[in-house]
């Protein structure tokens, strides 16, 4: 098996979508991880970069699934300590695309003109 140098992690819920970023953001502290940076894409999704300890990982899967988040097979799956890791990995990067089901509008926001 080939060593793990990321994780990709996806997820959908029907959550009110700033609640539900709120409760992942805490989530993710909770286990002992933290986000590096974060991409909001209109109201439909959101890409959260984070980092964390490869020892935390399967206390991260729980955390994320008390929120109500819905994780991919393929994203527990990436959250189980012993797929691709070698002992001399400590932390890990990923990222977490979140995707929000509901019948909002797109959400827009208005830019303002720059002179010249």
């Amino acid at each position: 098996m080939s060593e793990r140098r990321f994780l990709q992690l996806s997820g959908f819920t029907t959550a009110e979508r700033i609640g539900l970023t709120d409760q992942v953001s805490e989530a993710i502290n909770r286990a002992g991880a933290w986000i590096t940076d974060f991409h909001q894409y209109s109201n439909i999704s959101i890409c959260i970069n984070f980092e964390v300890p490869v020892a935390n990982l399967a206390k991260l899967a729980t955390t994320m699934q008390e929120t109500g988040l819905i994780l991919s097979q393929e994203s527990l799956a990436q959250l189980m300590p012993a797929n691709g890791f070698t002992p001399k990995q400590t932390e890990i990067f990923g990222t977490l695309q979140i995707t929000f089901v509901h019948n909002e509008p797109d959400l827009y926001r208005e830019i303002p003109a720059v002179p010249g």
